[in-house]
């Protein structure tokens, strides 16, 4: 602060005033100096002098009280003065000035306006809508999305009640809300809403309590996302699960009449040739009884083939329950039990894990793979090793023979139904359709590496139970 009299000599000033305008004196050294010389000399400190000495003599000539004038200096400080004139009857008896350093008030404010616009920005043109009620459920603030949810401008809902204007059915439900903010509760839920066109819309609200500088609850905030489409889609969804489950059901229903239906003429026929040969006995030639034998062949073939597609059928209805399944103890019970020809041996390299998923199936994977490697070598040592190795979110099995190999155009089609490039009453070309659609169920993937005359390695991964 600085006392001057009313021909403008200081009479008193202090430490804080010396050091604000880096004067190297004692405030008893500045006792007496005209003080308006001594700002015509130091308006220099100053980032516009010749304002800052004109707005002093403004004031000067006023003489009325002035408060929160600011002065910015050239150093970079921000400078508060207020001017109070002293004043005895009519006569001015001197002034009062004082000087507050407001540098770091300043640029804190500024900050803080920067960071409210930013925010500001952010809210008004983020993809959700906003809505700031009071305690009342009277609208205080909307953002710009949420105008385009509602199809209301911000003038015309602002002081407007937000449960009238837009509840749809769920009233009961505003109000729980509404008392849960009030208990300083923040959630999430869905309700419908009116628009301003009339249409009902899915909103779904993450509602929070608006806070005042005390810690009470003055209100609610509420961040709105339409999810009307959303809802649509999740609706068409069941109702295209229901069908599907529906025709599913048909369909195997389907698949069991018809393997029946199918499988008994072969049946009847089977019969009758069988009838002819034993009442022919003695007197059909060589010919006649490979002819018959054709016929009983080609209808055996005709009723595994049936068989067989009953069972790609089948898989594709996940309706088991799934359990923990001990690979090492199903391969090693699986292939004692196959028929393995002496000249083969079965290898397993690694210990096999225990999976989730279902027995049965799972053993079907291994049969066909290990039948198929046993059908395809023509070695005279065959070997068949069986192998796993355990990634971070998977297994990945592999069963390697050094049979015939396939060769890499066809590595594709032996996953695809009725393909098998063995032709014979023993190969429908459906197992390797099955086992691909079994892994599929188990989250999993199939493919082979293959030499011609070398040797083939099926892989296939199964998912791990997180």
């Amino acid at each position: 602060m600085v006392l001057e009299d009313e021909n403008r000599n200081i009479v008193l000033t202090n430490n804080k005033f010396c050091e604000l305008f880096g004067i190297n004196a004692s405030p008893k050294d500045l006792v007496g100096i005209d003080c308006k010389a001594a700002s015509e000399q130091n308006k220099v400190l100053f980032k516009n002098p010749e304002a800052f000495i004109e707005r002093m003599r403004a004031i000067n000539a006023d003489k009325k009280v002035v408060l929160g004038d600011e002065l910015e200096m050239l150093d970079g400080k921000i400078l508060e003065r207020n001017y109070t004139p002293i004043v005895i009857g009519e006569k001015s008896k001197g002034y009062l000035w004082t000087f507050t350093d407001v540098t770091l008030k300043r640029t804190y404010r500024k900050s803080l306006e920067a960071q409210k616009q930013k925010y500001y920005n952010i809210i008004a043109n983020m993809n959700l809508g906003m809505v700031e009620l009071n305690n009342n459920d009277e609208i205080l603030m909307v953002n710009q999305s949420f105008e385009k949810m509602s199809g209301y401008t911000e003038a015309e809902v602002i002081g407007k009640n937000a449960r009238m204007l837009f509840s749809a059915e769920d009233d009961d439900v505003l109000k729980e809300e509404r008392e849960k903010r009030k208990d300083g509760i923040s959630n999430s839920y869905e309700f419908k809403a009116i628009c301003k066109k009339g249409k009902t819309r899915h909103w779904l609200v993450s509602g929070a309590p608006n806070y005042n500088i005390d810690g009470e609850v003055i209100g609610s905030i509420g961040i709105h996302l339409d999810v009307t489409d959303t809802k649509s889609l999740e609706l068409q969804k069941e109702n295209l699960l229901a069908k599907l489950e529906k025709s599913n059901d048909e369909l195997q229903e389907y698949a069991h009449i018809v393997s029946h239906d199918l499988k008994s003429p072969l049946r009847s026929i089977n019969a009758l040739v069988s009838w002819l040969k034993e009442d022919n006995k003695g007197i059909l030639d060589d010919a006649s009884l490979q002819n018959f034998g054709l016929i009983e062949s080609t209808l055996e073939k005709m009723e595994q083939l049936i068989t067989d597609v009953l069972n790609y059928s089948s898989v594709g209805a996940d309706n088991s329950i799934k359990s923990d399944v001990d690979l090492n103890s199903m391969v090693n019970d699986l292939v004692s039990m196959l028929y393995i020809p002496d000249h083969i041996k079965i290898e397993t390299k690694s210990e096999l894990p225990i999976v989730k998923g279902d027995k049965t199936k799972l053993q079907q994977v291994f049969q066909n793979l290990i039948s198929n490697s046993v059908k395809f070598i023509d070695k005279k040592c065959g070997s068949i090793i069986i192998d796993v190795e355990d990634l971070k979110s998977y297994y990945k099995f592999s069963i390697k023979d050094n049979g015939i190999g396939i060769e890499k155009k066809y590595h594709d089609k032996i996953f695809k139904i009725f393909h098998s490039l063995k032709k014979s009453k023993d190969s429908s070309g459906i197992g390797l359709s099955i086992v691909k659609k079994i892994i599929a169920l188990h989250e999993g993937d199939i493919w082979l590496e293959s030499e011609p005359n070398v040797g083939t390695t099926f892989y296939f991964t199964l998912k791990k139970e997180q």
